[in-house]
């Protein structure tokens, strides 16, 4: 599985964990997904969404369902272990695998950009 997105994909990855995140809906939908990216982004067409969601599927990113006549979707993994992986990923890459030393970078970051982590 690829663990870099396009900004749509990232779009789209965020309104599906919004929704299963808030339960929302049991079964998510491209138009349900269409919807909300429409709230919080420039306009898409809805073809453009599920053309995007149906490459998810084909990155292992997103699992899709036949349910009736139409395909609901959903993610493989939470957006808390999609972060971590891309944590990892960050660590491995520039750090050594040393997630203290990664720590400390981010913490040198918040403090002179007066960035402050919400938990």
């Amino acid at each position: 599985m690829s663990n870099s997105h396009g900004s749509l994909e990232n779009t789209i990855l965020n309104a599906i964990w919004y929704i299963e995140e808030n339960k929302l809906a049991k079964d998510i939908t491209v138009n349900e997904v269409f919807v909300l990216v429409k709230r919080t982004e420039t306009p898409r067409a809805y073809t453009t969404i599920k053309t995007v969601m149906d490459r998810l599927v084909d990155k292992g990113i997103l699992i899709r369902r036949k349910n009736g006549k139409k395909f609901t979707y959903a993610s493989v993994k939470s957006r808390e272990q999609a972060a971590q992986e891309a944590i990892c990923k960050v660590a491995k890459i520039y750090f050594n695998d040393d997630l203290t030393v990664l720590s400390e970078a981010v913490n040198k970051i918040c403090a002179s950009s007066k960035v402050y982590l919400q938990r």
